[in-house]
């Protein structure tokens, strides 16, 4: 038996809407893969940036104080401590004494007294070297402290900006993935349409020909 040529159409798209549901389930998951990460990633997205936003507030607050204490310490910087207050108290006081005992023709005493002032300068400059010790080194710590909460915006931003295109590039890959679909739908509507009217065709065919005989 012969098989119409409207017969050979609608089994062509029967094959074809086959071969195209068969691409589209492929497809819907293809799509809801693109869909689920750039959900996942938008979500991990947001609690990075709570994170972020708060580590770089926090930051700029350490700035704020350290350049604070920089400014305060380089103010006085170079005002003697307590210590060496003390000892030039010590220092006035003695000198005088040691003046007067020379003037009073003790050299012996006076000698001795100027021994005492030699001991209480040489303290007074030890004491002077360990505040500029101290100085320096608070100095050096406040500049590391503000270098590092600059580091700490610095790769926080990053963080932010890496998330966002990794966010920007899933979205492109769901957009593709979402045409793509839309395509398929739109071929697998064609076929459906044109199975149809072949299987009416067929049928009508099919009426018009015992209606013949």
């Amino acid at each position: 038996m012969k098989i119409k040529p409207v017969y050979w159409i609608a089994l062509a798209l029967a094959l074809a809407l086959t071969v195209a549901v068969c691409d589209g389930l492929r497809l819907r998951d293809k799509y809801s893969i693109a869909v689920g990460q750039y959900q996942e990633a938008l979500k991990s997205a947001k609690a990075l940036n709570v994170e972020k936003d708060k580590a770089i507030t926090d930051a700029q607050k350490m700035i704020t104080l350290q350049t604070a204490k920089i400014a305060e310490l380089l103010g006085n910087a170079g005002k003697p401590s307590p210590s060496e207050v003390e000892k030039d108290k010590t220092i006035a006081t003695l000198k005088k004494k040691n003046a007067e005992l020379a003037a009073a023709g003790d050299y012996k005493a006076a000698y001795e007294g100027t021994q005492t002032e030699i001991r209480a300068w040489s303290d007074k400059f030890t004491f002077a070297e360990e505040r500029h010790k101290t100085e320096l080194f608070d100095l050096n710590a406040l500049w590391q402290g503000k270098f590092d909460a600059q580091v700490t915006i610095s790769e926080s931003w990053k963080a932010k900006y890496d998330a966002e295109c990794r966010i920007r590039t899933l979205a492109e890959k769901g957009w593709k993935a979402s045409e793509r679909k839309l395509k398929w739908t739109r071929i697998v509507g064609n076929l459906k349409t044109g199975l149809i009217l072949a299987a009416v065709a067929a049928v009508g065919y099919e009426e018009l020909k015992g209606k013949v005989k």
